[in-house]
This record gives structure tokens, sequence and C-alpha cells, in this order.
């Protein structure tokens, strides 16, 4: 297989599981030999590239000529063989920018939305989940289904470097959050969930980790509702915290009310723990409710409530969740098993275009 150059490109807000979407197809695509170039714009300049240099040209608005002409200069510069566009932003402007060119790079968008419309002008796609790309298709006729490579293609997690065995949830439990504090990521919810537990004197102790416009707002919240002494608020961890968070967890919460698919339920799985969720469709493409997690009804906090109470009062049955997780972690979702698809469909779209 030929050794590519290809450009990784992000435009508009990409806080959360794009901009490390698009961080760990650098990592898979580097793996393999590829050179990757990173280009983002200023609206991201807050987030991180690790040990990525990117390059940054900035752009207001889909139709900015200016951005398109540097983008332009910028191709004839980098003379790549792929461009992977993470939202419909990058794609057009990559596709506005080659307008006229004589020879055209081949564009592949990874949809990280359910509004799939911006990018339907690239020319391949990778889909994070069966659902995105159902959306794709329901837009595409037949005659561009079958011009356009596109396969489906789940987000990664990293196993972890210590042991992560599956194992009985403990007396009491330790249940553990790791999510932005955003309306969509339910965490109110949770909240609600651990005062009906907590009224109910099941005990528990929570850790509800994250950063987000709601943090203070979840922390008054836990106060009025007599959660004092039961949930904490670390805000972020990462590094050996997030390392010691996780080993000591016996359930993994992610309430989300809406998602598109959730890298924490990928990292649940990797840490083989037992996984509540909800019945989001984007996350039900990944959880499955008595299979590898529970999955209570999304924004419902008493349903939230009962599954937890569930999984507790039957260790046997949610450590087989967790068992399945971690399976599926290994066959599916892992940095290896993700590289080789990644790999594999690049190369496939390069010989398409060819």
């Amino acid at each position: 297989m030929k050794k590519l150059k290809i450009i990784n490109t992000v435009y508009g807000d990409a806080t959360g599981g794009r901009w490390q979407a698009m961080l760990d197809i650098a990592n898979t695509l580097k793996s393999f030999g590829h050179e990757v170039v990173l280009l983002r714009g200023t609206e991201n300049q807050h987030l991180k590239s690790g040990e990525w240099p990117i390059t940054v040209i900035p752009n207001k608005g889909f139709y900015s000529v200016t951005a398109a002409l540097k983008i332009r200069k910028f191709i004839e510069q980098q003379q790549p063989d792929l461009i992977i566009a993470h939202s419909g932003k990058a794609v057009w402007l990559f596709k506005n920018a080659m307008l006229g060119m004589a020879k055209k790079i081949p564009v592949i968008a990874v949809n990280h939305s359910h509004n799939v419309k911006r990018t339907l002008r690239a020319d391949a796609f990778i889909h994070i989940t069966p659902y995105v790309q159902e959306l794709v298709q329901k837009r595409q006729t037949p005659e561009e289904r079958a011009a356009k490579p596109q396969q489906v293609i789940s987000n990664l997690t990293y196993l972890p470097k210590v042991t992560a065995e599956p194992r009985l949830i403990k007396q009491p439990p330790n249940i553990v959050m790791l999510t932005r504090m955003v309306p969509n990521k339910g965490v109110h919810v949770l909240i609600d969930a651990l005062a009906i537990l907590n009224n109910k004197g099941l005990p528990f102790h929570a850790v509800l980790a994250g950063q987000g416009e709601m943090l203070e707002q979840c922390k008054a919240q836990a106060q009025r509702l007599g959660l004092a002494d039961k949930v904490e608020f670390p805000g972020w961890i990462g590094g050996e915290d997030k390392i010691a968070l996780l080993q000591n967890a016996d359930i993994v919460a992610l309430p989300s009310i809406t998602e598109i698919q959730g890298i924490g339920i990928l990292d649940a799985f990797a840490w083989g723990k037992t996984l509540i969720t909800t019945d989001d469709i984007g996350i039900r493409q990944t959880a499955k409710h008595g299979v590898n997690a529970w999955c209570a009804k999304a924004d419902d906090a008493q349903s939230l409530a009962d599954g937890i109470e569930y999984l507790i009062q039957h260790p046997d049955e949610a450590l087989k969740f967790a068992q399945q997780g971690k399976k599926e972690a290994l066959e599916k979702y892992c940095f290896e098993q993700i590289a080789k698809k990644h790999n594999a469909f690049v190369n496939e779209v390069y010989e398409f275009y060819s």
C-alpha cells in the first residue's frame, strides 16, 4: 500500500469528541507510515494538539473567498494525496478552494454530527455509526452512493496501560462520570437520579468529573438535594488522577440526553467497567441494553435511578455487561483495530480516484 500525504482538518467548534477524533485519525494513519498535516481555524485555538504541529488558516462562515484562496495555496504547497475533513465547514472550504484546479484532491468527510447536509459535497465518507451512514445515504441518490466510497468506522478508544479487568461491583459502589458539564450531557439528570437513590437509603459514592457551563449549577443542585457528602465535583481531571478514578470505579455513568456516539462509552468498555447510559439513538449505536450496558430512558431521572439500583442489586449481571464491553473494546474499538480500518479506507479512496 502506498504511503500517502494527508491533510487532516477541522473548522467550526470542535470542542469535545470531534477534536479528539481528528487527533486519533492522525495517530492511526501515522502508525501506518502516512504523512499527516493538521489544519484548523482560529475558532479552535483553545484546543491543544499535543505533539502534533498544526497550521492555522482563519475563516469566517462557509463561503469565505479569502479563506478558500489561502487554503488553495496551502493545497498547492502541500501537494496532498487526500484531505480528511471533520466538519461540513471544512468540506465546503476545501471543495471551494479546489474549484477550477486541474487536479482535484479527494475530500473524505468524517461526520461527527447528525446534521450531515453540509458534508454531502465530499468525495468519500467515514461514518462513525450506522445511523450517521443512514442519514447521509438518505440524502444521496443511488448513483451518488455508488460513486462515493463510504464506510462505517467507529471512534476509537485507547486500552489502559494498567490492569483493567471487569470485576464485581463492590459495596458501597463508586459511581463515576467523566464528561463536559453542558446541557445535553444529562449531568443534572444524573444528580436527580442520585438524589432518588439517596432518599431510598441506598449507599453509594459518586464522582462527577468535568468542566463546563453547568458546573456551578450542578454543584448547587447536589447541595440543594442533600448530596454534599455523597457527590464530588473535582472538575477536569487527567493523567494519574484519571487513571486512579477509573480504576476505583464500579459503575461508569454516561447520562447523555443526546449524543452522536459517546467516546465515554468506548472508554468504559476499555476499562472493563459496568456502564449505565441512555437510550438516545446515537448511544444505541454502541451501547446495547442488556448486552454491554444498561440503557435508561434519556432525560428520565427515575429510569436512570432504577437502572443504577438494578445494577447494584444484580452484580453478576452487571459483571457480564462489563465483560462484553471489554471484549468489544479489544475486538472492535481499540486503537489497533480502528487503525487498520482507517489505513485500508484511505488506500481504497486513493485507488478509487487515481
